[in-house]
Parts: structure tokens; C-alpha cells; sequence
């Protein structure tokens, strides 16, 4: 099973988790992690730490924006970890398929269809006539 990491702004990684989990269910081999109070490089640390700790196993970091302090500190990470992959703008259609497809599929595999998932999942509303 590939391990998730979420890594967000205040308490956006927590709030995904728990919402994801209301749909799909409690999920094993997750971590949530919290830019509040702490600064890139400690931020970064954390990660590695979770990286770190089983780096045989698959993993997929999930950071909620582009150019905050989430992605600058995973960023620095890809210099030690090349292989590490991070999805940047993560959204709750891509993290419901990340649950449901990850026990199924190589990181290699399923990278490109949680970044399908969250781009197809980005709409206008409109109302027919």
C-alpha cells in the first residue's frame, strides 16, 4: 500500500483527512502535517522524518498549494529524495481516488490518475436550459 503524507496550510491537512475519511472510511499508512506555527525548515525535517522512516515503502506527499511555505519545504526535500513524489493542489475528488486506488496501483501508475482526477474535477457549474 503506497503511504500518503498531506501537508497543508493550518488545519486544511487535518479537515481533508477527516472529510475523506466520512466518505471512504478510516485510512492506514497516513500522515497529516501542519505548516502552523513552524517555519520551512523545520517543516521540511518533519516530512523527511516520515520519508525517512520507512523509505522501502512507496509514498506520495499531497501539499494543498503552490508556492507556499508546504511546497518550498517539500521542494528542498526533492533534493534528497529525487524519488519522492509531490502533488501540489491537492483536492478531495484526487485524495477519495488516492484511498480507493492505492493498494492497487504503482506510485509510477497512480500519479498521473490522482493529477487526472483533480484537474477533471474542476468545473463550472451551469444550469441547463
Amino acid at each position: 500500500m503506497i503511504k500518503g503524507i498531506i501537508v497543508g496550510h493550518s488545519d486544511f491537512a487535518k479537515g481533508m483527512l477527516h472529510t475523506a475519511e466520512q466518505i471512504v472510511g478510516k485510512q492506514p499508512d497516513l500522515e497529516i502535517i501542519s505548516n502552523k506555527g513552524i517555519s520551512c525548515e523545520v517543516l521540511s525535517e518533519r516530512i523527511a522524518k516520515i520519508v525517512r522512516s520507512n523509505e522501502s515503502q512507496e509514498t506520495i506527499v499531497f501539499v494543498d498549494l503552490p508556492g507556499g511555505s508546504c511546497t518550498i519545504s517539500c521542494y528542498g526535500l526533492l533534493k534528497d529524495y529525487n524519488e519522492l513524489n509531490v502533488i501540489v493542489g491537492v483536492n478531495l475528488p484526487m485524495l477519495i481516488e488516492f484511498f480507493m486506488l492505492r493498494d492497487k496501483h504503482s506510485v509510477i501508475e497512480l500519479v498521473p490518475i490522482l493529477i487526472e482526477k483533480g484537474r477533471e474535477n474542476i468545473f463550472k457549474l451551469r444550469c441547463r436550459k
